[in-house]
């Protein structure tokens, strides 16, 4: 007969109810908001460093993308938190209420939507480039305000540092004043199409969680429209995809924020699962 060990039992019952309860979720959303400072600060110090007061607000705001993007999904995030877990059928039946979350909704669909155009814009300047620069040396553009890009990584250009960014061309210019090598242009184009697909990806993810929102505040929890919005799980296999590509390119960060992502909304299925169930068995949320 094997020996029980109370404390150990003790500690996988912890466990259990810790990923069963409230105490995984808030350890997620805290991580949330964490990540978007770093995010934050990473993007902040990319932009003063290829920006100045003359750039463009169309050219900040694509340099923060990522940064107005966590803002949009942590409203989102929150808005579901509150409709799913928090708030009554009665809460909701109030004019005021439901008007606040859509009010909330829209602001962080059109923060959404920046992303969404921001990456299809780069992919199109991106498909644009034909013909590469005239130029057969890095040590050509010193001083002159220019930046080496390669896998994200973005260096200004200095007569010190010339030769050892790049001594193979040719060179393309891949952003206004940015330039990069012909392996740093393939990477480029690996990097537009996975920001556009995992844009679109979350596109799909959010909207099927929608749309299970919307059919259970109606009380629907079976039928085809139920199946439809299944689709997140095709969503989140994409997203898998592509926190992998991130984490082999070595962007740990990004890789780090998909998986939480992921985990964010888990929670937020999990609240529909469990909203589902107490329907089924006929609960009132009153």
């Amino acid at each position: 007969m094997n020996a029980v060990n109370p404390r150990g039992a003790s500690i996988v019952d912890k466990m259990n109810r810790f990923l069963r309860g409230q105490g995984i979720k808030w350890c997620i959303y805290g991580l949330l908001v964490i990540n978007f400072f770093l995010y934050f600060f990473e993007e902040v110090s990319k932009a003063t460093l290829v920006l100045n007061a003359d750039s463009s607000w169309l050219a900040w705001s694509a340099m923060l993308k990522t940064t107005i993007d966590e803002i949009g999904w942590i409203g989102l995030l929150l808005a579901f938190e509150l409709e799913t877990y928090h708030l009554s059928y009665r809460a909701m039946a109030l004019r005021r209420v439901r008007w606040s979350l859509w009010a909330l909704r829209f602001g962080c669909y059109a923060l959404l939507f920046h992303t969404v155009l921001t990456n299809v814009n780069a992919s199109r300047e991106y498909l644009a480039i034909e013909e590469p620069l005239v130029i057969e040396d890095l040590c050509q553009l010193p001083d002159q305000g220019f930046f080496y890009r390669y896998n994200l990584d973005y260096q200004s250009i200095s007569g010190d540092n010339c030769q050892s960014l790049s001594s193979s061309s040719p060179y393309f210019e891949i952003e206004s004043q940015v330039v990069t090598n012909a392996d740093g242009f393939k990477v480029a184009g690996w990097h537009a199409w996975f920001d556009l697909q995992d844009a679109l990806a979350w596109i799909v993810v959010v909207l099927a969680i929608e749309l299970a929102v919307r059919l259970q505040n109606q009380n629907v929890t079976r039928g085809r429209l139920m199946l439809l919005s299944q689709l997140a799980r095709i969503g989140y296999l994409v997203l898998v995809v592509d926190g992998i590509f991130w984490f082999s390119m070595g962007h740990y960060l990004y890789a780090f924020d998909q998986a939480l992502w992921i985990g964010g909304f888990w929670v937020i299925e999990r609240n529909l699962n469990q909203w589902r169930a107490d329907i089924d068995q006929g609960k009132n949320y009153d």
